[in-house]
């Protein structure tokens, strides 16, 4: 649990830092003609644009626990993925068919930008509702939030 807290803890920083330039790096063009293409999966998973209402139980403010809300808080609405010091704006969501959601985002950062995919998957955990998040080109680095309560 504790390592789950310091890899969230520094979702804010990866998502500066990552659009502080990187990305993946494209393969040689040597390496490209040596490497045979991946077998297609076994399984296939139905994907498409994600319905706005399907969406709606990951919208909100959300924080590690309960105790951070309104301290270092990761705010979600269906443009904009907003955390402490960095914003991202979400440039479409796909439906992954298995209960998560991509959201495909274009995040700026000190003047650079960089594109950002990350997996969403809502949940019900044992201190309120969450979401899992999976962030798809950090190595699936991984975090989960619980939802802020509103203030008045």
């Amino acid at each position: 649990m504790r390592h789950v807290r310091l890899v969230a803890i520094a979702i804010p920083v990866l998502l500066a830092v990552s659009a502080c330039g990187g990305g993946n790096q494209p393969s040689s063009p040597s390496s490209q003609a040596s490497t045979p293409a991946p077998a297609p999966p076994t399984t296939t998973t139905v994907s498409g644009p994600a319905d706005q209402k399907a969406l709606a139980p990951l919208f909100g403010t959300w924080a590690l626990d309960l105790a951070s809300c309104g301290k270092q808080n990761l705010t979600i609405s269906a443009k904009r993925f907003e955390g402490p010091g960095s914003g991202c704006d979400i440039t479409g969501f796909t439906d992954n068919g298995d209960g998560t959601y991509t959201a495909a985002m274009s995040c700026t950062a000190n003047g650079q930008t960089a594109k950002e995919r990350i997996s969403m998957r809502p949940i019900f955990g044992p201190t309120g509702e969450g979401i899992d998040l999976v962030y798809l080109d950090r190595k699936n680095l991984t975090s989960e939030v619980v939802r802020c309560p509103a203030t008045k």
